[in-house]
């Protein structure tokens, strides 16, 4: 499968994420923040290799109560470059699982190293302060998205990017390190991103084996419970701060998704 992104995609992915952090969109601001050039949000390069690895592990007799989707960002994809995803199956200690790379499609370096399999049955964390994503929101999300990914995405890759969205714009997000950036004008974690680069470096899903059928209005958009993890946070903010930042969320009281990021900022000066 060949890619090729745009500044466009961008500006879909911002519009449905609320992520306009300027190293996506600002050639001069993405190098003064130490990339190369304008790079494609993690997120959003995503979505084709989660598509692929969903469509491959669909074909296979699964038997496990749940999946796991984790992948490695080790370089940004870069907009206007070309790019290729490869697959591959496997079956370690006999459960069915699909990796996937992501490649500039010329130099052939590795911008990501994923993979999706049969894992243990999801699991969700107490949780507190509980808030409810109704049918309305759920159904605009889900109308903003298929303009992101115009293909018939999986259940979960839809769920996936709403619980990003909406851990990246949580207040709560960040009290954890509300002490660690004090004088900075940050109510959430989508407000540093205008602040110091940050790039995303993991993510983890763990999720029903019902959300690999493809995402429709009438399935996706029932009301949907979620919580937001506290967040790690590690490292000196003069250095830069690795925060690990978790979701989960169900539905009547079945656990249906739990998603990690783990983001790495650049010093945040005083």
């Amino acid at each position: 499968m060949s890619l090729y992104y745009t500044l466009r995609d961008a500006e879909r992915w911002a519009a449905f994420s609320g992520d306009y952090n300027p190293i996506h969109f600002d050639a001069a601001e993405a190098k003064h923040l130490g990339m190369e050039d304008v790079c494609v949000h993690g997120m959003r390069a995503m979505l084709e290799v989660k598509l692929g690895l969903s469509q491959a592990l669909e074909k296979q007799t699964l038997s496990s109560a749940g999946l796991l989707f984790n992948c490695r960002l080790c370089e940004p994809v870069l907009c206007e470059q070309p790019y290729q995803i490869a697959l591959s199956e496997s079956q370690p200690k006999g459960l069915q699982q699909v990796s996937g790379t992501l490649r500039h499609a010329q130099t052939q370096a590795l911008s990501m190293r994923s993979k999706l399999g049969e894992s243990h049955a999801l699991v969700l964390a107490p949780a507190t302060r509980a808030k409810t994503l109704g049918r309305e929101e759920l159904s605009t999300l889900f109308q903003q998205f298929q303009t992101v990914e115009p293909q018939t995405a999986p259940q979960w890759s839809f769920y996936d990017a709403v619980l990003f969205r909406q851990l990246v714009n949580a207040p709560e997000t960040l009290e954890t390190v509300q002490r660690i950036i004090a004088g900075h004008e940050a109510a959430r974690l989508s407000d540093i991103f205008r602040l110091v680069r940050v790039v995303q470096t993991h993510h983890e899903t763990r999720f029903s084996p019902l959300l690999l059928e493809p995402a429709s209005e009438g399935s996706a958009c029932e009301p949907l419970h979620y919580s937001v993890l506290p967040t790690l946070v590690m490292g000196e903010k003069e250095a830069g701060l690795v925060l690990v930042a978790g979701i989960q969320a169900w539905r009547a009281n079945h656990p249906l998704i739990s998603v990690s990021a783990t983001l790495k900022t650049g010093p945040l000066a005083e």
